[in-house]
């Protein structure tokens, strides 16, 4: 597998926000938990986030370039099946049969994130 900036891009990096002020100005300041020195700001969340993509990029570009280490994501996401959630049958006297079952196609997934 080659490491290139889109195998760090897929990578389910961790954020952290701080809402920090200077003066009167307040702004969001947004961080990768794995690599603490790439940070975004800005007065939107929108905004802080379009920076902190562009820091990251700017930085795991520079990383590759120079043949320096990146850390990979502390978390693994896997997919699991869904547990099928409960049938509701309506019975032929209009009441309702909950012990019914229920069949789950294969698209209903839940994303679980797993600590690595």
């Amino acid at each position: 597998m080659t490491r290139d900036l889109e195998h760090y891009r897929l990578q389910p990096y961790s954020r952290t926000f701080e809402i920090r002020t200077e003066g009167s100005e307040r702004y969001l300041l947004y961080r990768i938990k794995e690599i603490p020195m790439i940070a975004g700001d800005g007065v939107t969340k929108d905004e802080a986030l379009r920076n902190l993509r562009e820091a990251f990029d700017d930085y795991i570009a520079w990383a590759l370039d120079e043949g320096l280490g990146i850390p990979d994501a502390d978390r693994v996401v896997s997919f699991e099946p869904a547990p099928a959630a409960p049938a509701h049958e309506v019975r032929a006297d209009g009441s309702i049969d909950t012990d019914a079952p229920r069949t789950v196609g294969p698209a209903t997934r839940r994303l679980t994130a797993v600590a690595a």
